[in-house]
């Protein structure tokens, strides 16, 4: 009789469990009319330890100044960075339609700019870093998705829908543990001059589980994102004689993010996306993508 109601109470356990695993949630923004939602969002560079642009690819000749160039470029790029780490970038949500979360991304300085150091002699560092403390106040992206995470800002150039749907796409329908779901994302986008001999591509977003913080229902999602192509480059509308060139791309996003099903809203998001290129332009960096709710 024991062993009976012991097998029964486990398996009753058991199925409870299994119900429970399987069972589908909603992940959708719930914001309500009047309210904003606000993110510190994090865009940092952790790695560049290789950046340079090889101008004697493109024009075929390589001069005594080349070198020269590609260490102006790179202390070029070093500035314009700079001037960047000196802004936070604050993301505002807001539902002022029905169905439809507006998002508009501002730059808010962190504190005035040391100009003795960011400035240059070089006449287009110069415009481009006082554009840049020029638009500290500026909204840098607007877009919107609806309430249940489908982009609707289907207007925007990749590179601001890019950012939309890594952080505020979700999925439009119920979802399960262990289901995955796609972004709406492209991190390459190349011309004709383009020959491509190999490719590859992964875009999921997965349900890993869903547990309980005193009594809130959370989401646990992770982002593995994948762009990957190579092949040859011509230029050709480029002038004096130039060569294909071998090229590679390769994009990587991976984030772990925890959704309150309850409450609609990002708990945390922390991803990494990396970048690694060859050909014209060398380039491998990593960037710290991040949301911190503002309260």
């Amino acid at each position: 009789m024991r062993k009976a109601l012991l097998l029964t109470i486990t398996l009753f356990i058991g199925l409870y469990a299994l119900s429970q695993k399987n069972k589908s949630v909603e992940l959708n923004w719930k914001i309500k009319d009047g309210d904003t939602l606000t993110y510190l969002t994090v865009m940092k560079e952790i790695d560049t330890s290789v950046f340079k642009f090889e101008m004697k690819n493109i024009f075929g000749v390589l001069n005594d100044s080349t070198n020269d160039k590609n260490e102006d470029g790179s202390q070029y790029f070093k500035k314009i960075n700079q001037a960047y780490q000196n802004i936070d970038l604050i993301t505002a949500l807001t539902s002022s339609q029905e169905g439809i979360v507006d998002i508009t991304m501002k730059m808010r300085p962190k504190e005035e700019l040391d100009t003795t150091e960011l400035d240059s002699n070089d006449k287009k560092i110069n415009e481009v870093l006082a554009r840049a403390r020029s638009l500290n106040q500026g909204i840098s992206l607007r877009g919107s998705v609806y309430s249940d995470g489908n982009i609707h800002s289907f207007w925007l150039k990749s590179s601001q829908k890019n950012l939309v749907a890594f952080f505020f796409q979700l999925p439009p329908y119920p979802v399960q543990v262990g289901d995955s779901w796609s972004l709406d994302v492209n991190f390459i986008a190349n011309g004709a001059g383009f020959i491509c001999d190999s490719s590859h591509r992964a875009n999921e977003v997965t349900l890993t589980e869903i547990k309980k913080i005193k009594g809130e229902k959370i989401a646990v999602v992770k982002y593995n994102l994948e762009e990957y192509v190579q092949g040859t480059f011509n230029i050709s509308f480029m002038p004096g004689p130039s060569k294909p060139n071998e090229t590679t791309m390769h994009f990587t996003h991976q984030a772990v993010a925890e959704f309150s099903i309850d409450n609609g809203k990002w708990i945390s998001y922390n991803g990494i996306l990396g970048l690694n290129t060859t050909g014209y332009m060398n380039s491998n960096s990593s960037k710290n993508f991040s949301l911190i709710e503002e309260k």
